[in-house]
């Protein structure tokens, strides 16, 4: 008895349930209001009639829709805007659009987000006959599209007092269904919404590629950083929106569907390097607040990890990651521009400024896109206006920085002027007394480089050197030129005799007297070492050195030097003189030196104590 009443207890509960499902399903069904269609030149939200079926397995076809259409759980869409987010099943939406006029009409249904992966679209008349059919969506080549534009655009046709069908299948790749909004229009609508919206886009990017330039070129003026990295935040923006919003799919790369899905999330990836390496130097974050830059660092280096998976193909995991973390990179922009500006840093409030003015406009376009807020020109293109305003706040605040930049310079200028002047002021004494005392060493360390240490005179290297260039000059005028070499007579056996301290006074006082008669300014005295000297004489004509060069020897017999080991008994001198015009036979400093020693040492071997000449005469 228990367990009849047991059955029959379930099986009233069966038939109850059943009997509610079928009541909800009836009234649903009847709640889908087709869409008048016949009102032109009007834009229509069709999601208010529009049912929703979820396809938990994603194997569902057309065919098996229609055959099961009464039978299956279909809901009443309770959004402005379709949006399933993150899920491996397929969707089926459903419209029915009814025409009460007397002549055929076209619609067009724009499904306005280029991201969706799969769309398969069908229109079907009352007879459940499929008349249109299309598949497209942003994984397949955008040729699959019926009408050439940046998001999904179909053309219904339904005949006078017909009504259509729609059903639209949207799946995903790897479990992720984003929004998308629906609109309905006529020719006349579809062609001038889309007037406008290519006219504003085309403002929009028209007039960030022109800052973009305007910042290039002023970085190559200024190489200030601040404006290489905003090129690098506005191109990496114009890529990222350009992908956001199928331009770049239908005008760059319209062949390559994966990577028309890749490069969404790198450039936004490339995006937030951007925009980290254009905070912390407009902003000054590494020097201002060391903690949130390495923070804002770390958290863009998360944000870039986030986003690789894109290039394996899996989109839902790298979005699973990238939104939270999206989140907490404003909030810490946000909280970082809202310290500095709380502490005075007028950049830092224009960046503030600039920076909300973007994200009010990521949120309101986000807002927009779940639904949350109706469809209008302003929330449409929230995100667009949002980064627009943020640039122009940004690009004002670059010409404030290079302005600030600019006044500290030239304060900076001023402080080191006035430090200059006193400095200046206060070392001009000791600047001058070491001047004189370097120009003093100067001259000494030319003379040491120059002149031997003992006697004052030059030393064999300047006479290698100044010999080498009178031999071009003189032949250069066609003058001969006179060079005599003199050796004190038995001058080691003086320094055996008087010793080395008395030989050393006896070379100072040759060269003194060296001095005083050969004072012309063409003659040069070396000490080419030892008691070898060297004369280079300003005269013209041998008669005219052999006489200067015999007064020489003559004073110098009469200092009566005393030399016991000389014939003579006094210190005295043996001379080779060398006239020279043919300049073959001394092409060289060392070639008359040798010519003036031979000759030197002709007089040694006569008697010492005398003159030898010797001429090297062109032949005529």
């Amino acid at each position: 008895m228990r367990c009849a009443l047991a059955g029959a207890q379930t099986g009233m509960a069966k038939w109850t349930a059943a009997l509610i499902w079928s009541l909800s399903w009836l009234l649903a069904w009847q709640a889908q209001a087709a869409v008048d269609i016949a009102t032109p030149s009007t834009v229509i939200n069709p999601a208010p009639q529009v049912a929703v079926l979820e396809d938990e397995t994603a194997q569902l076809g057309i065919e098996q829709i229609l055959e099961q259409a009464e039978a299956l759980p279909w809901q009443m869409l309770e959004q402005e805007v379709p949006n399933f987010g993150f899920t491996h099943s397929a969707w089926w939406l459903k419209l029915e659009l009814a025409n009460a006029s007397h002549a055929p009409l076209r619609r067009l249904l724009e499904l306005a987000s280029p991201l969706p992966d799969f769309i398969d679209a069908y229109a079907v008349d009352a007879e459940g006959r499929v008349l249109q059919q299309w598949s497209t969506g942003s994984r397949r080549p955008f040729a699959s599209r019926p009408v050439r534009h940046h998001s999904f655009v179909l053309p219904v046709h339904i005949g006078a007092n017909e009504t259509r069908h729609v059903y639209l299948r949207l799946a995903s790749h790897d479990g992720l269904v984003p929004a998308l909004p629906m609109l309905l229009m006529d020719d006349a609508s579809f062609l001038q919404r889309t007037q406008s919206e290519l006219m504003a886009y085309s403002v929009l990017y028209g007039g960030l590629l022109a800052l973009l330039l305007y910042n290039l070129l002023t970085f190559v003026a200024t190489r200030e950083k601040a404006f290489l990295h905003s090129v690098f935040y506005l191109g990496a923006f114009l890529l990222f929106n350009l992908s956001l919003r199928g331009f770049g799919y239908q005008f760059l790369w319209p062949e390559w569907p994966r990577f028309n899905q890749q490069v969404l999330l790198l450039s936004a990836g490339l995006l937030y390097v951007a925009l980290t390496l254009f905070s912390l130097d407009y902003l000054s974050l590494k020097r201002q607040a060391p903690r949130l830059a390495k923070g804002l660092v770390a958290l863009t280096g998360l944000l870039v990890l986030s986003v690789l998976p894109s290039l394996a193909d899996r989109f839902a995991w790298a979005l699973r990651a990238l939104v939270p973390l999206s989140i907490g990179y404003a909030l810490l922009l946000l909280g970082a521009s809202a310290w500095l500006s709380f502490k005075g840093d007028r950049l830092a409030r224009i960046f503030l400024l600039g920076w909300s003015g973007l994200l009010a406009g990521s949120v309101l376009y986000a807002l927009r896109l779940g639904g949350f807020v109706p469809y209008g020109l302003a929330t449409e293109y929230a995100l667009e206006l949002g980064a627009g305003f943020g640039f122009l706040l940004l690009a004002f605040g670059l010409a404030c920085k290079i302005n600030y930049l600019k006044r500290a310079k030239l304060e900076a200028e001023r402080e080191t002027y006035e430090l200059q002047r006193t400095l200046n002021h206060q070392l001009e004494t000791k600047v001058h007394q070491r001047t004189q005392e370097l120009e003093q060493a100067n001259h000494k360390l030319a003379a040491m480089v120059r002149t031997d240490p003992l006697t004052g005179l030059l030393n064999r290297r300047q006479f290698e050197t100044l010999i080498n260039e009178e031999i071009q000059r003189r032949q250069r005028d066609g003058k001969p030129l006179l060079f005599a070499m003199m050796d004190i007579d038995d001058f080691k056996l003086f320094n055996d005799t008087y010793g080395h301290q008395a030989g050393d006074q006896v070379l100072i006082e040759v060269a003194d007297l060296l001095k005083a008669h050969f004072r012309r300014a063409g003659d040069r005295l070396f000490r080419l070492g030892g008691e070898e000297f060297g004369i280079l004489l300003e005269a013209d004509s041998l008669e005219a050195g052999r006489y200067a060069l015999e007064r020489f020897r003559h004073a110098l017999q009469q200092l009566q030097i005393p030399h016991e080991a000389s014939r003579h008994g006094v210190v005295t001198g043996s001379f080779g003189l060398v006239c020279c015009s043919d300049y073959d036979q001394v092409p060289a400093a060392m070639a008359i030196y040798r010519q003036a020693d031979q000759a030197m040492y002709e007089a040694k071997q006569i008697s010492r104590n005398r003159v030898v000449t010797r001429s090297l005469m062109e032949e005529v």
